[in-house]
């Protein structure tokens, strides 16, 4: 029996900010929420046309009109239609999939602050509270169309807040200060979402948003940005899991358990729980998380010793500032019919461990031969009814290869029989 369910989730957010570095498709909609009833002050998808044009808000790196075979070099923007500035770029639109020839920034980078933006909101300011702030990136070179070699270098952006507490004057106060993992070249474009949510600690006039590339001039530091947005997050910003299933299935002599995010912020580790009678519950698996994305991770695990009847499980997922909760409840009923068989070890180094899920007391012969049929290892093992754990002990100073460990009841019938890899 399966169940399958999805999860509710409730708490605060941490007040650091947290970069999300995730992979979206380059028809992604960028009209998606960024924190639930967000509060929109800043929305930048510069434009639309199929000219070349330059903006105030670039700086430190030179604005390059285009002409007829004449590429982007080295420190230099255009704000365009299309990706492919030079020859090994993608030929790719922009990010905002709701335009015609929409525009995006475009830039052959230099170690250098490229972008900086100040957000007001009237006179009326910003309150304390949650804020966040995101953006879509490409990789503009082709994987492999342009050989770096180890000269090769990737853009690296930090995003820098800053905020005022006066209408105007040059006081700003720093808030914040992150730099995303270096984005990947890729045979097809790629956009990548990076951004991440920040606490403001008091009342504030106006923010500042300074993006810099860390990485020096040379090949490979080449992207676009696209459809920048600044945003208040009324409800404490994005929820820390989006949860789509979680599903449980005997296999072998155990259960394997799987579950999926949509997306993921401060999401430290999971932790499987374990029940037998729905009330009492043990931990017996964790699972790291993957921090920061907005793509679809799956997650498994493997409970090696059911009991025969109903198992029940659930997945307790808790954030990097220790805040946890739990999600619905699946159970597996293990009818035991024929000894199930589970081998943990493969490949192997010192011994193999196998698992067995049996419906009575017996005995078993165990045989590992090579891959000509020569006798490597054999034993006798008595298994129990339900759960047992044996281990083979006699396979550390074995060359290193292909093995098949055989496995038949007293009745001579294969209750396993499997390759096995020698490390």
């Amino acid at each position: 029996m399966q169940e399958i369910t999805t999860f509710k989730r409730s708490g605060v957010l941490s007040a650091a900010l947290c970069l999300i570095f995730a992979l979206a498709n380059v028809s992604s909609v960028s009209a998606q929420s960024f924190c639930p009833n967000e509060n929109i002050f800043l929305s930048e998808n510069f434009g639309t046309g199929i000219g070349t044009n330059s903006s105030t808000d670039v700086i430190n790196v030179l604005h390059s009109p285009l002409a007829p075979n004449v590429w982007l070099n080295d420190g230099y923007y255009r704000i365009i239609n299309n990706a492919q500035q030079r020859g090994d770029w993608h030929d790719a639109p922009d990010h905002t999939t709701a335009d015609t020839d929409g525009k995006m920034l475009v830039v052959n980078g230099i170690a250098e602050t490229f972008y900086t933006k100040i957000i007001t909101n009237g006179v009326t300011g910003f309150n304390p509270g949650t804020y966040g702030t995101n953006l879509f990136l490409m990789n503009t070179q082709i994987l492999g169309a342009y050989n770096c070699g180890a000269e090769q270098i990737l853009p690296t952006i930090t995003f820098q807040i800053e905020y005022s507490t006066t209408a105007s004057g040059n006081n700003w106060i720093a808030l914040q200060t992150v730099t995303a993992n270096s984005v990947p070249q890729t045979l097809t474009p790629v956009w990548v979402s990076l951004g991440g949510v920040f606490n403001l600690p008091v009342a504030a006039q106006r923010f500042r948003l300074n993006l810099s590339d860390g990485t020096m001039a040379g090949c490979g530091n080449d992207f676009a940005i696209d459809d920048i947005k600044f945003v208040g997050c009324p409800e404490g910003g994005p929820l820390p899991v989006q949860f789509l299933s979680i599903s449980a299935a005997q296999k072998g002599s155990g259960v394997s358990l799987n579950w999926s995010t949509a997306s993921e912020y401060n999401n430290k580790y999971f932790s499987v729980e374990k029940s037998v009678d729905g009330s009492n519950w043990y931990n017996i698996a964790q699972v790291n998380g993957s921090g920061n994305s907005n793509t679809i991770i799956k997650y498994n695990a493997y409970d090696a010793k059911p009991v025969a009847g109903f198992n029940y499980y659930r997945i307790k997922q808790v954030d990097i500032d220790g805040k946890f909760d739990y999600s619905s409840i699946v159970k597996v009923k293990i009818t035991v019919e024929k000894t199930g068989v589970s081998v943990l070890t493969n490949p192997f180094v010192n011994n193999i461990t196998v698992d067995f899920l049996s419906n009575s007391n017996q005995a078993v012969n165990v045989r590992l031969t090579d891959i000509s049929g020569k006798m490597i290892a054999t034993e006798k093992w008595q298994v129990a009814k339900g759960s047992t754990r044996l281990t083979l002990n006699k396979v550390s100073a074995i060359q290193r290869g292909m093995y098949i460990l055989t496995i038949t009841d007293n009745n001579n019938e294969v209750i396993y029989n499997n390759k096995l890899v020698k490390q």
